[in-house]
């Protein structure tokens, strides 16, 4: 959603802006409802505007990646590389060392 005073927008519309408690809300005509649960917001460099955008569910997420169709060569062979990582006790017993000691317990 953009709201501006500085210039004509075709689908425009005004909000109502209160304050509860140290944060300030924002009611959104029905008309510009978010469908998720979270948004991202940003401000325009240039016009100051604040600007909300939907933040994608991770299987939208992965559906846009599954139908980019990325070329074979886009990762090399290291990039790809699945193999389970090794074990290295001296890194674990370091990460030990440092743990509160509640987490030692486990």
């Amino acid at each position: 959603m953009l709201y501006s005073n500085r210039r004509s927008m075709a689908n425009n519309a005004k909000a109502r802006v209160f304050m509860s408690g140290r944060s300030q809300h924002v009611t959104i005509p029905a008309e510009f409802r978010f469908h998720s649960s979270a948004v991202s917001i940003r401000r325009d460099p240039d016009s100051g505007d604040v600007i909300l955008s939907e933040v994608p569910s991770l299987d939208e997420v992965f559906a846009a990646l599954d139908a980019a169709e990325l070329p074979e060569d886009f990762m090399s062979a290291a990039d790809r590389d699945r193999r389970p990582p090794e074990n290295l006790p001296a890194l674990d017993q370091l990460f030990e060392d440092d743990a509160p000691e509640s987490q030692q317990r486990q």
